[in-house]
């Protein structure tokens, strides 16, 4: 228990510092530079609505990673350009233990469980780099959450509701994904756009990840992953 207190405490200091964030331009996309200022060089651009990593601020502008044709990059943008998910709408925590999270507030309703990792049940590729061998993929997927290691812990369900109706959410959005700390799950609700977003801190004390899981107009569009600090 002690070791699960000091996990979430110091996972919690991380998501202080580094947060998800909408990208929000009228423009339709914002620039990303080299450095903080408008007179830095121009590295890459992001489309309104992406989903950014917000690490340190510096002045005016966020030193942020990003996705740029399918891989995680890093740049400038300015504080003026994103929201930080944290500032939507909150839904308000029902339950929450190490297994299991209920969200609820008017009509919606999102469930979460966790479960054991279980290796009879998964399979698993190792690779060995100076005699130590390390897990390279489980069940052929890259995987999140430990770092070399064997997880012990795998997301059970994620289930979605608006009013009666359940959303449908693929396995796909859950595969390869190890280590959940329910207890550091959020869920937001921006209404104004119609989109629901799941965020959570997940690790083993290694290995650590920032997932997003998000829903718009009710349905589950995407996942994104970030590396933790």
């Amino acid at each position: 228990m002690k070791y699960i207190s000091g996990l979430i405490l110091m996972l919690w200091a991380q998501q202080v510092c580094a947060q998800m964030a909408l990208v929000q331009d009228k423009d339709g996309y914002t620039n990303i530079r080299k450095n903080a200022g408008v007179s830095q060089t121009v590295i890459g651009k992001v489309l309104d609505g992406d989903i950014v990593y917000l690490l340190e601020p510096e002045g005016e502008w966020y030193n942020i990673d990003y996705y740029h044709e399918g891989e995680i990059s890093g740049g400038f943008i300015h504080r003026s350009r994103v929201k930080v998910i944290d500032a939507f709408e909150q839904i308000t925590v029902k339950e929450q233990t190490d297994n299991r999270a209920v969200f609820q507030k008017d009509s919606i309703r999102v469930m979460l469980t966790a479960k054991p990792f279980v290796l009879k049940d998964n399979t698993v590729q190792y690779t060995t780099h100076d005699n130590v061998r390390y897990v390279d993929k489980i069940n052929h997927q890259p995987y999140y959450g430990s770092d070399g290691g064997l997880p012990t812990r795998q997301y059970g369900s994620l289930q979605v509701q608006y009013g009666n109706r359940n959303i449908p959410v693929p396995d796909s959005a859950i595969r390869g994904l190890y280590n959940p700390n329910i207890r550091m799950t959020t869920v937001n609700y921006d209404r104004k756009n119609d989109r629901l977003y799941i965020t959570a801190t997940n690790s083993d004390g290694a290995g650590s990840y920032e997932l997003l899981w998000l829903f718009e107009h009710g349905m589950y569009t995407r996942r994104v992953i970030y590396f933790g600090l």
